[in-house]
């Protein structure tokens, strides 16, 4: 083969490999849209997985800690909502487009010692048994939706389960114990003869297991839920629980909100 053809051939084979190049150098269309994402996460306060869309936080992408393919910020459309079977189901999904759209709260897991935390609560352990879902946490603590189960003593009692809604907050170290619940019939008359509860609050029954050397934090903190109906509080040292005993519903999270900016 003479010099003149080798130098063709090489020429052409060059071509060739330029092409092919180009070919697999060009962006696909998924290519673009990651491209995209990356470029918008950014410009964001936050970190757009490519793959998923999902918004995270720097902390959250560093710990892992997030639900995977569970867009915090996608909501339930109002066509949506319509079509769901029962208006129960309808008033907790509101409830939850709230959290899920909103800045302030950002989806999370709950930690093996979080889960501790809340088992030593004699909120939950006042009921048979209890399960939670949708975790999410804000600038003061952490809301969830736990889900406590009554079971009916007897074969005409029915059992009961539904997802209510728990605040946890970090508050000054009270260095006492106490649980406060709505009070029952009985326990109203009773008072009117004898009302020997140490914190006293409208409509509430207090019980103490640790009383505390700063009674007047914790009277401070009790003033911001006078008037306030259909709760469950619990003070546990420098942690606040505020549990509602109804269906999640969307005015239980906005007056709870009021009740936190009070109380921090």
């Amino acid at each position: 083969m003479e010099l003149g053809e080798i130098v063709f051939y090489i020429c052409i084979a060059l071509i060739v490999l330029y092409q092919i190049n180009k070919l697999f150098s060009c962006e696909t269309d998924e290519q673009k849209e990651y491209n995209r994402k990356l470029k918008e996460s950014l410009s964001d306060e936050y970190i757009i997985d490519p793959e998923t869309g999902t918004k995270l936080t720097l902390e959250q992408a560093e710990s892992g800690h997030w639900v995977a393919n569970d867009n915090e910020f996608m909501t339930i459309s109002e066509s949506e909502l319509e079509k769901l079977p029962s208006a129960d189901e309808k008033q907790a999904e509101i409830a939850l487009n709230y959290l899920r759209e909103s800045q302030e709260y950002q989806r999370t897991k709950l930690t093996d010692e979080q889960l501790k935390m809340f088992e030593k609560t004699k909120i939950l352990n006042s009921y048979d048994d209890w399960n939670y879902s949708n975790p999410f946490k804000f600038e003061n603590g952490i809301v969830f939706l736990p889900a406590p189960e009554l079971h009916g003593m007897t074969y005409y009692q029915d059992d009961y389960c539904e997802s209510h809604l728990m605040f946890w907050i970090k508050i000054k170290n009270t260095n006492g114990h106490y649980f406060l619940r709505e009070k029952s019939s009985s326990e109203k008359l009773l008072d009117l003869l004898r009302n020997d509860d140490e914190l006293k609050i409208s409509d509430y029954e207090c019980f103490t297991f640790k009383k505390s050397r700063n009674v007047i934090l914790i009277k401070d903190i009790l003033n911001s839920f006078e008037n306030e109906k259909k709760l469950e509080i619990e003070i546990y040292n420098d942690n606040l629980f505020i549990k509602t005993t109804k269906l999640v519903n969307l005015d239980d999270i906005i007056r709870i909100e009021k009740i936190i900016k009070n109380v921090c």
